[in-house]
C-alpha cells in the first residue's frame, strides 16, 4: 500500500497503485543540513504537531496541510542501513570496470588486436569477462585446459 495525502491533509495508506496523490517532493532545508520538508501534490507540507488529546501518552498528530515551512515541517529522514545508497561500492565497481590494454594482454598471454581489446573491455563491464578471456585463450591455443 502507498501513502497518500488527501485535499484536507489526512494521510492514508489505502492505494494499491501510485498516482499523483501518492507522490511527494522532498526539499532539503537550506539552513539546517540533513533535514528536509516533504511537499505534497497540493503544495502543502507534511507536519508533525504535539498531540491535542488529554490521554496519557498520545501519539503526535501527523498531517499534510501545512502551507508554510516551519519547525514542525522540518524532518530528519532516517533509514535502515540496508536501504542506504552504497556510493563506495559504485566507485569500486567503476574502478573494476576500467582495465588497461597491458592488463588484458597479460591475462590473455599474448598481444591482442584492437577488436579483441574492445570485446574484452565490454565483457568486463557486462560481467562475462572470464568467459570471453577463455574464448580468446582457446582460439590462440594458449590455455592448456581449452
Amino acid at each position: 500500500r502507498y501513502l497518500s495525502c488527501d485535499k484536507i491533509g489526512l494521510l492514508t495508506a489505502n492505494s494499491d497503485a501510485i498516482t499523483p496523490l501518492e507522490s511527494f517532493a522532498i526539499l532539503p532545508t537550506a539552513d539546517t543540513p540533513g533535514t528536509f520538508q516533504i511537499q505534497t501534490l497540493r503544495d502543502t507540507f507534511l507536519t508533525i504537531r504535539a498531540p491535542r488529546s488529554v490521554k496519557a501518552n498520545p501519539p503526535p498528530e501527523v498531517r499534510g496541510d501545512e502551507t508554510e515551512i516551519t519547525f514542525n515541517t522540518t524532518l530528519r529522514v532516517r533509514m535502515q542501513a540496508r536501504f542506504k545508497p552504497r556510493l563506495k561500492a559504485s566507485r569500486e565497481e567503476k574502478a573494476r570496470e576500467r582495465i588497461s590494454r597491458r592488463e588484458l594482454e597479460e591475462a590473455a598471454g599474448r598481444r591482442l588486436e584492437e577488436h579483441e581489446v574492445k570485446m574484452l573491455k565490454r565483457a568486463r563491464r557486462e560481467g562475462n569477462y572470464h568467459e570471453a578471456l577463455l574464448d580468446i585463450k582457446v582460439k590462440s591455443k594458449h590455455d592448456k585446459f581449452g
